[in-house]
């Protein structure tokens, strides 16, 4: 029997509390400098209207994406109309984003670009640009204590809400290089101060999450062949570095070393970036976030073993960061099935007894759900022996995977496709089960699409639990390259493969299914457009009992929360990569959404 490497952790576990000094502040260019350009005003607040703001990614600590709106609800939502939109600078990449809003004025961000609208008209307030940074996608930014904290690249950005001005106390003039601080504090002896993390790769691609003066910022890419995923405590005032855990310990001064070492074997070890925002639970005193995949994605000759703490769901200790338990989904990952949504903490009553869960949805299209003081799971998981056949030099799978089954004992329903079915029965008999090792010399169809970015939403009202996916597949032909990356070398998708394949054949769509989280049992599901097997919106809950969706081909709706009747749908000339949220200014509601380049809002007429 192979053990699993699913051990939880004993709550004593003890950490090296570390803070840095902002000493010697670095880019390696020039100091980057902002220039503020204001342009309109904000909205009027009516004094004794109600607002209610949107201030992070996923709208609360324990990222369930629910507002606490009914204005819009299952009984007006027919009647939704657009009230404005506002199309980004050309340039910016905002189709990901999920703007915010505080007090009537909506933020988002893109490139080294921060923008202030106004929220009632889309009027644009004031523009923030910053020299000297460049980055990737990103999913929006942060509101916390009056700034706007942006992230470009490697780097944070403070910034006044109010104004649009960077907050100069923070980092070196507004501007903070989080990860490589990082790096230097946490291995001084290999990275020098003022150490370039780009050079790494590192970079951020959700907003840092908040709590008491602390922003937990977390790294990707996996791609990048980092030598590890960091999640980051930050002081929000100054941008001091309070603690540092690293997703693939790489020396005994790093917690859960002792887990994580025998699991490697004696190759590089990389990847574990860390993709959305953290999750809090401030009664236990817990962080929760989700891991990547290790590198390369194909070929794990190089790292023999489950490759812990990748494809994981993580607590750590909130004011330490030592680690409290973790939950291995993905065993030595061969198939890039990376955990890129994050957690959602939820509460639910089964039987007379009140569940404290979290749960995270896999590009595998499986649901994982657990208690989140212990990391035990709240249903079955069980450890199924899996396909092992390989023609990979030196490869050798992972025997087993964790599958999660519901409270009768039988496996979760899946909320995408697992194994496709095709009409060419040429095709079909390239068709191959779930975590089937791709093949360097022979065309194997394997299911690939999942839950991707979008994080899963959790409505108190139904006690159900929304997951967006996507049904899609691929082929491709595995490129060994055995340990041969460098540890900062990007493309590690595309040197490990040849002859890659998304099956034209088989049209992806989307899927949002609705789960009893206590239970594991699918209460129901929408099939929605798609164009690609890949990145797809999250939905948002509110207290009107909707769910909203936008989908690929520009589709934006609104579904009963409890039955999963389809009650509104927009099409907009543009795809929606963006999850949507809704906001409430002088007593009116709003739902907002980005699609591609265009910011829009709804309200009742």
């Amino acid at each position: 029997m192979v053990e699993s490497p699913n051990r939880r952790l004993a709550p004593l576990t003890t950490t090296t509390l570390v803070v840095a000094a902002l000493v010697g502040l670095h880019p390696a260019n020039a100091e980057p400098q902002g220039r503020t350009t204001r342009t309109g005003a904000p909205p009027v607040i009516t004094a004794g209207s109600a607002q209610t703001n949107w201030a992070s990614h996923n709208l609360d600590l324990h990222n369930q994406r629910f507002a606490d709106l009914d204005q819009i609800n299952t009984d007006t939502v027919g009647q939704l109309q657009p009230r404005w939109s506002f199309v980004v600078p050309a340039g910016l990449n905002v189709a990901q984003v999920t703007p915010l809003v505080v007090d009537g004025l909506m933020y988002f961000h893109a490139g080294a670009t921060v923008l202030a609208l106004n929220a009632v008209t889309g009027e644009e307030v004031w523009t923030l640009e910053v020299d000297g940074l460049s980055g990737g996608v990103v999913r929006g930014p942060l509101y916390a204590d009056g700034k706007i904290y942006t992230y470009h690249g490697d780097q944070l950005v403070a910034t006044d809400a109010k104004s649009g001005e960077l907050i100069e106390s923070f980092g070196d003039g507004g501007v903070l290089p989080v990860f490589g601080l990082a790096l230097e504090t946490k291995y001084p002896d290999v990275y020098p101060p003022g150490f370039d993390a780009s050079t790494l790769n590192y970079r951020m691609n959700s907003s840092p999450t908040y709590h008491d003066n602390t922003l937990f910022a977390a790294s990707a890419i996996s791609e990048g062949n980092i030598p590890g995923g960091l999640v980051v405590a930050a002081d929000a005032t100054t941008g001091a570095i309070k603690w540092v855990f690293n997703t693939i310990p790489q020396g005994p001064q790093d917690e859960g070393w002792e887990l994580a070492d025998p699991t490697w074997g004696d190759g590089k070890r990389v990847g574990a970036g860390i993709w959305t925002q953290p999750a809090i639970d401030l009664e236990l005193g817990l962080l929760y976030f989700n891991t990547a995949n290790p590198n390369p994605p194909y070929d794990g000759s190089a790292r023999p073993g489950a490759n812990l703490f990748t494809n994981s769901t993580i607590a750590l200790d909130l004011e330490t960061g030592a680690l409290r338990w973790h939950y291995q989904s993905i065993h030595h990952d061969l198939w890039d099935w990376d955990n890129i949504t994050g957690p959602v903490l939820f509460d639910v009553t089964h039987n007379g007894e009140t569940i404290k869960g979290v749960g995270a949805a896999g590009k595998n299209c499986l649901l994982y759900l657990w208690h989140r003081e212990t990391g035990e799971p709240i249903n079955p998981m069980v450890e199924t022996l899996v396909p092992t056949d390989t023609n990979v030099p030196g490869e050798v799978v992972y025997p087993t995977q964790p599958i999660p089954h519901n409270a009768r004992g039988v496996p979760m329903t899946p909320f995408c496709a697992t194994y496709l079915d095709l009409d060419d029965p040429e095709l079909q008999k390239q068709a191959r089960q779930m975590y089937t090792p791709y093949s360097t010399d022979e065309h194997y169809i394997v299911a690939h699409g999942g839950s991707s970015f979008g994080s899963p939403a959790f409505s108190p009202r139904t006690g159900l639990l929304y997951v967006t996916g996507k049904n899609a597949g691929v082929s491709l032909l595995v490129k060994p390259l055995g340990d041969s990356l460098k540890l900062g070398e990007g493309g590690g998708h595309q040197k490990n493969f040849t002859e890659i394949d998304r099956i034209p054949s088989y049209p992806p769509t989307t899927t949002l299914t609705a789960y009893e989280p206590a239970t594991g049992a699918d209460a129901w599901q929408q099939v929605l457009p798609a164009v690609t097997f890949g990145a797809s919106s999250g939905s948002v809950a509110t207290a009107g009992d909707l769910i909203f969706q936008g989908t690929e081909d520009g589709g934006f709706y609104a579904f009963h929360a409890a039955t999963g009747e389809q009650l509104f749908h927009y099409q907009a000339p543009r795809t929606i990569r963006s999850s949507p949220l809704t906001y409430e200014v002088n007593g009116t509601q709003y739902v907002a959404v980005v699609a591609t380049n265009t910011v829009m809002a709804f309200a009742l007429p």
